[in-house]
């Protein structure tokens, strides 16, 4: 299954939401340790690529 291309509207959306900290951990975003937007639900389980079903996930998760 190809990953879903998440616009760019959509990435900043959800980083500015979470104030560019891991939603998860908690951890800010720092130069060298990038976060990236996540699906809550997989797309393979049904997850819709939408604001409410994206997070602010860390590397570490």
């Amino acid at each position: 299954m190809s990953h879903p291309y998440i616009k760019v509207e959509l990435r900043r959306l959800v980083s500015d939401r979470a104030a560019h900290i891991c939603e998860y951990c908690l951890y800010p975003e720092v130069e060298g340790l990038s976060c990236q937007v996540d699906h809550i639900i997989s797309v393979k389980h049904g997850g819709a690529t939408a604001a409410d079903n994206l997070c602010y996930a860390c590397i570490f998760l």
